[in-house]
């Protein structure tokens, strides 16, 4: 493959785009919807502005998707995430041959497709950084074209090109916060490069800017109306514990090499500092780094307040890094490096391996049955099952309640209960953080009613005390494993709740 990649480095980007293609829409039917993805489509159902976690784009792709097709297989609402990562593919390479050469585009497109937060979760997952991702490589290519292909190439004058620009982000914005980070990457190089800095004195960037801020106006006016809530949560993320927390920080870090995976990880910090050592001197590099520092600083930097915070936060930023790293990679492999050679090709095989492992323990849990003692605080890969043998197994013993509803005692059980059980029954969140299920009904048009409840079994959970308050009575109706090929593999229960009564406290806030 090395060979064919530096001859012929166009069609080697494309076979790989179109391999990664084909294995994620395999994926995204066999393996089944993780916690956030049955949360995003049970919230999804339900057309809004903006949502409470995130702006609305993916959940708007996800509805339209839904109710297009009339389907809420996973297959069907994964492949246009599928098709997103295939696309940002593409784009990183366009965008990294126009700063170094094809060959450098081939080696970033192989080296994110072997990258775990890049090509598994965000290359098919229901998940906002889809299309964050997207429309963030789509806005820097048109800026890089602005500002190192020349005014003689853009069609339409440098103006519409900067406005171009606005958009795309607007719509990275618009999928996630992340996406204003590309206005103060493109800022941050304007601002520091000597070269490239009269752009200030056009109107361009800034009626790009003001392109931007129009696209994300629905988010505004959603959050006008609700106290700015979506602004409140994500805000309260990055404020901690308070002091300084150099383990926590050393935690966020060893959260971002374990999903970008080491091997990948350390040449790419390798990377990003050969872009700050060189500086602005390197145009190339430096516009890159321009655009990658924000996220990676910004995430990693908060732990020391704290909270550890999710180790993909920063993926956004390391997206950027990939074409230096791909520059890199290239440089070496003309000189014919051995050891370049080497990594490549454990990279690649050591990707393979491992998502042979997990999407083979994710079908069917052979990793339980050979090592239990590893799993002895439970297995983590039971939240990708999908609860839809409940809607069959409450319908066969009458557990439906008419014109009653169901219930969940958190966001996450909600959306693995409300894809269980369909679109057609409501779905209240009887917890004091229910996200956006707070925000889809008035929790009392319901008193009154009878309900199913449906929880996560788990040992030594007095599911009765602690919603007994809220009904006129809690029974325990029976249970429902949930299989991995005939397996059973982790049990729902279900019980019959009579007379809802009383608002769960967060709901009398209203």
């Amino acid at each position: 493959m090395h060979s064919h990649l530096t001859r012929d480095p166009r069609s080697t980007a494309l076979a790989v785009i179109a391999i990664g293609l084909l294995v994620r829409f395999v994926l995204a039917g066999t393996v089944g919807l993780g916690v956030d993805e049955s949360y995003v489509i049970a919230v999804s159902r339900q057309l809004s502005l903006s949502y409470f976690d995130h702006p609305p784009l993916h959940l708007w792709l996800v509805g339209l998707a839904a109710r297009l097709t009339q389907s809420e297989a996973a297959v069907v609402l994964r492949l246009p995430f599928v098709l997103c990562f295939a696309g940002t593919t593409w784009m990183l390479f366009l965008l990294t041959a126009r700063l170094f050469d094809e060959c450098a585009g081939a080696f970033a497109v192989v080296l994110i497709n072997v990258s775990a937060v890049f090509s598994l979760s965000t290359g098919g997952w229901v998940l906002p950084d889809g299309p964050l991702m997207f429309f963030m490589v789509a806005a820097a290519l048109v800026i890089s074209r602005i500002l190192f292909a020349g005014e003689a190439s853009l069609p339409g004058g440098a103006t519409l090109q900067w406005m171009l620009a606005g958009l795309l982000t607007g719509l990275a914005t618009l999928s996630k916060y992340h996406g204003v980070f590309v206005l103060f990457g493109a800022t941050l190089f304007l601002l520091s490069s000597a070269r490239h800095r009269r752009w200030l004195a056009t109107p361009g960037p800034y009626l790009g800017a003001l392109v931007t801020a129009v696209c994300v106006l629905p988010v505004l006016l959603w959050n006008r109306e609700h106290a700015w809530a979506s602004f409140v949560f994500q805000g309260a993320r990055a404020t901690g514990t308070g002091g300084v927390h150099p383990v926590a920080l050393l935690s966020n870090i060893a959260g971002q090499m374990a999903w970008v995976l080491p091997w990948i990880f350390v040449p790419l910090a390798a990377a990003l500092w050969r872009a700050a050592r060189t500086g602005p001197r390197d145009s190339a590099r430096w516009f890159l780094l321009c655009l990658a520092i924000g996220p990676i600083a910004a995430f990693t930097l908060i732990a020391l307040r704290g909270d550890i915070g999710l180790p993909h936060w920063q993926a956004p930023g390391w997206l950027f890094v990939f074409p230096a790293l791909g520059a890199a990679a290239a440089e070496r492999m003309e000189r014919d490096d051995r050891t370049t050679r080497r990594w490549l090709r454990w990279s690649v095989g050591g990707y393979i391996g491992l998502i042979a492992v997990l999407a083979s323990q994710a079908n069917r849990g052979w990793m339980v049955r050979v090592a239990p003692s590893a799993f002895a605080k439970g297995d983590p890969t039971t939240d990708l099952l999908d609860w839809r043998e409940v809607r069959p197994a409450l319908e066969a013993n009458g557990w439906l309640p008419a014109g009653g509803f169901v219930a969940a005692p958190s966001w996450i059980q909600a959306g693995k209960a409300a894809v269980g059980v369909g679109p057609d029954w409501p779905v209240l969140c009887l917890c004091a953080d229910p996200h956006h299920f707070r925000y889809m009904q008035d929790d009392r048009r319901w008193l009154g009613h009878d309900a199913v409840l449906l929880v996560k079994h788990k040992e030594r959970d007095d599911v009765l005390a602690k919603f007994s308050p809220y009904f006129t009575s809690v029974t325990l109706a029976g249970q429902v494993p949930l299989h991995r090929h005939g397996v059973p593999a982790m049990t729902v229960d279900v019980y019959k709740a009579s007379g809802f009564r009383q608002l769960y406290p967060t709901d009398q806030s209203r």
